[in-house]
């Protein structure tokens, strides 16, 4: 019979123990036959006699059968006792990870002169106490490591590993939480790292002045964002930053303070205008410094006929509809901005929840957006009134005639700042189809409206978009029942209190 026709036999699930037991007179059939998943635990102690007694005259071939029986999982705690002071290093190692090794062979491995060996039983998921103890001081620090790294891993095993000098554990300590105050000034880098990614902004309060001068970028850069660092004087110097990614992070942080943002706008990498935008609590002058980088950029390029590649127009494009959907920036960029036509894909239907939009831009995309939507009489004769009162009313007067037409796309200047605060409080008393959460994001939006929302806990995450939310609003939503909503609103309000002490501070100019 061929080798590949008796490889097959070995390997099948349906052939019979004895035909088996026939095969493993090969040792290259008895590796597979000792191998096979649901071997028989008989079979696999008579195998393991007859790798025995052949080992010695057999050589190579007969140790790699005894590393399968080391790893064969009806392999007996017996045998395998005698597995693990097998002389050769994958047998022990295989007996090392086995579940059924008894303790007294764990412990002998412990000792064991291979670092490989040693290393694969600190992997084990259960590990006698004594024997833990023994591997977290071992002079190698691979098998440190892996003690580090167990599933079980014991808390006085990572305590004694706390100082390890190898950085990889250090670091593995810093990942489970378990590191000290000194992995923030540890001097491998990627301990920094982990430890300072592992921490909030509270653990990291009184370490900004080290970390903020830290060598390494990404330790700067992590530093930097939101959920790190709450201090206005570190990300100053965060802002100001020779690496543009530690800058774009300070960018995108609610706490950079307001002049520093402002001064980002004109930031010549696109990473930094990206982080800006993305920061929902930028201040208007800061989007306005922003569009006028964008148009500068815009140009420049037309002045020198210089084609940007792909990649920088898409960039640029997507920082434009960012400041088109920015909650803060103000009415008159934005007409500036639509005005210079620096979007090729400008929607009408997204303006209609932005509530910056001038009243006469909004209710002329209103219109042109619903025109090819109307239908009935009734929808015809309101769109028909509205647009003839675009030219002759106020066009604040247009936006709360919207509100009350028949036609959705309409209504919808229920979102915007400049419907008149009275009718955006009979839509909130309405039946009609408002979409009120637009109304949460407004800032004209009544303001016992907004309280007794809070009061219920209900808009809660459409009201915290809302860059004008009044203090007592936010106050409410701070106590209400959901956290994640609570932690936000407490937030907003510290970042609120630290613009106004800057405010305070700032010298008055003569």
């Amino acid at each position: 019979m061929t080798t590949d026709l008796l490889v097959n036999e070995a390997w099948r699930p349906a052939t019979a123990p004895a035909r088996l037991r026939e095969l493993a007179a090969d040792p290259v059939l008895a590796r597979i036959v000792a191998s096979r998943i649901g071997l028989p635990a008989d079979l696999a102690e008579e195998l393991a006699a007859e790798v025995a007694l052949r080992a010695e005259a057999g050589g190579p071939p007969w140790t790699a059968v005894a590393r399968a029986l080391a790893a064969q999982p009806a392999t007996g705690p017996e045998r395998l006792a005698l597995l693990a002071a097998h002389p050769d290093e994958g047998v022990r190692r295989a007996a090392a990870v086995h579940r059924a090794t008894p303790g007294s062979a764990v412990d002998a491995l412990a000792a064991d002169p291979s670092a490989v060996v040693r290393r694969a039983l600190a992997a084990r998921e259960e590990l006698p106490r004594a024997v833990g103890a023994v591997l977290a001081a071992d002079v190698c620090a691979d098998v440190r490591l892996a003690v580090a790294r167990r599933v079980g891993v014991r808390p006085e095993e990572l305590d004694a590993l706390a100082d390890d000098p190898d950085p990889r554990v250090r670091r593995v300590l810093a990942v489970l939480g378990r590191g000290s105050a000194a992995d923030l000034t540890d001097p491998d880098p990627s301990v920094r790292r982990t430890a300072v990614e592992r921490h909030g902004h509270r653990d990291l309060a009184p370490l900004p002045e080290a970390l903020v001068g830290d060598p390494d970028p990404a330790v700067r850069e992590l530093l930097a964002s939101r959920w790190r660092n709450h201090d206005p004087a570190a990300l100053a110097r965060l802002a100001a930053d020779a690496e543009p990614q530690v800058r774009a992070a300070a960018a995108g942080n609610w706490y950079t303070p307001v002049a520093q943002l402002t001064a980002l706008a004109a930031d010549p990498d696109r990473t930094v205008l990206a982080g800006l935008v993305g920061n929902r609590l930028a201040p208007p002058a800061a989007l306005v410094g922003l569009i006028d980088t964008l148009a500068g950029l815009a140009e420049a390029d037309a002045a020198t006929g210089r084609e940007p590649d792909p990649d920088e127009r898409e960039e640029r494009r997507r920082l434009v509809h960012e400041v088109l959907d920015h909650p803060a920036t103000p009415p008159e960029s934005l007409r500036r901005l639509y005005a210079l036509e620096l979007t090729p894909y400008f929607h009408e239907g997204n303006a209609l929840s932005q509530p910056n939009w001038p009243p006469d831009l909004f209710a002329r995309f209103a219109l042109g957006y619903c025109e090819s939507t109307v239908e009935g009489e009734e929808e015809r004769e309101s769109f028909a009134r509205i647009e003839r009162a675009v030219g002759t009313e106020p066009p604040e007067q247009v936006l709360a005639a919207m509100l009350g037409s028949p036609i959705h796309y309409l209504r919808r200047a229920v979102a915007n700042r400049h419907t008149p605060p009275e009718a955006l409080a009979e839509a909130a008393r309405s039946p009609k189809g408002y979409d009120l959460d637009d109304l949460a994001r407004n800032p004209a939006a009544p303001r016992e409206v907004l309280l007794g929302w809070a009061a219920e806990n209900w808009r809660c995450s459409a009201m915290l978009e809302n860059p004008e939310l009044p203090v007592p609003v936010l106050a409410a939503i701070a106590r209400c029942s959901d956290d994640d909503h609570a932690a936000e609103a407490r937030d907003l309000l510290e970042v609120r209190a630290l613009r106004a002490r800057a405010r305070r501070e700032t010298p008055t100019p003569c």
